[in-house]
């Protein structure tokens, strides 16, 4: 906690943004390491949240080597939002297939990466379900994931997670998408406001400054949540955890848990994590939801373990772009070739 910079714009930053597929205005920004550049990083967000919360999580990568990339979810933080009476036809309350195109834009044509270097994704919570939904479909384009206690699954009994499925998509189906769930965004991360106010305590410097950003000239407030939102985040659940889908995900993904996070499904992620080909599980058990604001020590041991999953993402990346040739340093006997016979003898 000696280095306040830390917690605010890095050197270089550069603001700048991308119009989605609803013209949505989508905020985006980036920096460069002082020194030789490893590869890059991709972060997005958890739900309500933005970029100014994330300076400390973005120096710490810069600070690794990385190039950082990053962006608002479409209704969060800097990027356009819609506001409650202010929807069209042509531009909504954001849902999770939103957030996941727009992420693939995002990646394919605004991100800049270091060539010859490999590209990571890091994020957390909600964004941990638009990370695995895009893997599921777009395995090469990141060599990398790290997750900070993503959601994997409705934290809830499986029946009552049916039957409220059920129900936001009759819902929609009858024609309510649109209609704005009141104070949904308060509701919904009021457990994350909660965990903030225990860790005040032990961390009154950075979490006064995570409250401070909340009053910047900015509005940073995430537009309030729809019915259809809802529905988007059962239905990608749901699909989510069928037979075979996590199996199929070949990016190596490291999942982070946090002991006392009520917020998030914990038995959903560790399954998920012993599902993918190439997961790992880091269980801290006296961390929060708010993984990323963690207590220095728990924070300390958190990125030790992304510091070991880099390097060996480093590495198979390297294996899978520079293989070795175990027959270029043998001498080569040059082959007999026979003349070819006519056809027919």
């Amino acid at each position: 906690m000696k280095h306040l910079e830390r917690f605010f714009q890095p050197d270089g930053w550069q603001e700048g943004s991308f119009t989605n597929r609803q013209g949505k205005k989508i905020r985006t920004g980036h920096a460069t390491p002082k020194g030789a550049c490893k590869g890059t990083v991709v972060i997005t967000t958890g739900y309500a949240d933005f970029t100014e919360a994330y300076f400390e999580t973005i120096h710490n990568y810069l600070d690794r080597g990385y190039a950082v990339w990053m962006m608002d979810w479409a209704g969060h933080g800097g990027s356009e939002k819609v506001r409650k009476g202010a929807q069209t036809d042509q531009k909504k309350v954001a849902i999770l297939d939103d957030h996941i195109a727009d992420l693939e834009q995002f990646r394919k044509t605004v991100v800049q990466p270091a060539a010859g270097k490999p590209v990571f994704l890091s994020t957390h919570s909600m964004g941990g379900q638009v990370a695995l939904r895009y893997l599921d479909k777009h395995a090469d384009d990141f060599a990398g994931t790290v997750l900070a206690t993503p959601f994997v699954d409705m934290n809830m009994p499986d029946a009552k997670r049916s039957v409220m499925q059920r129900a936001f998509e009759a819902a929609v189906a009858l024609g309510f998408g649109d209609k704005v769930l009141e104070n949904g965004r308060k509701r919904a991360i009021h457990k994350i406001v909660e965990a903030r106010r225990t860790r005040k305590a032990q961390n009154p410097v950075r979490m006064r400054l995570h409250k401070t950003l909340m009053w910047l000239p900015r509005d940073l407030k995430a537009e309030e949540p729809t019915v259809a939102y809802l529905e988007s985040m059962y239905r990608s659940a749901a699909y989510l955890n069928k037979p075979g889908v996590l199996e199929n995900i070949q990016t190596p993904v490291l999942f982070g848990i946090g002991g006392k996070d009520d917020m998030v499904d914990n038995d959903a992620i560790r399954r998920a994590a012993k599902a993918l080909p190439n997961g790992r599980l880091c269980e801290i058990g006296e961390a929060s939801h708010a993984f990323w604001l963690e207590r220095d020590d728990l924070l300390k041991t958190w990125w030790e373990r992304i510091d070991g999953f880099m390097a060996d993402c480093h590495d198979a990346f390297d294996r899978k772009h520079k293989p070795v040739n175990d027959n270029a340093a043998a001498p080569q006997t040059p082959r007999k070739h026979k003349p070819p016979q006519a056809k027919g003898s």
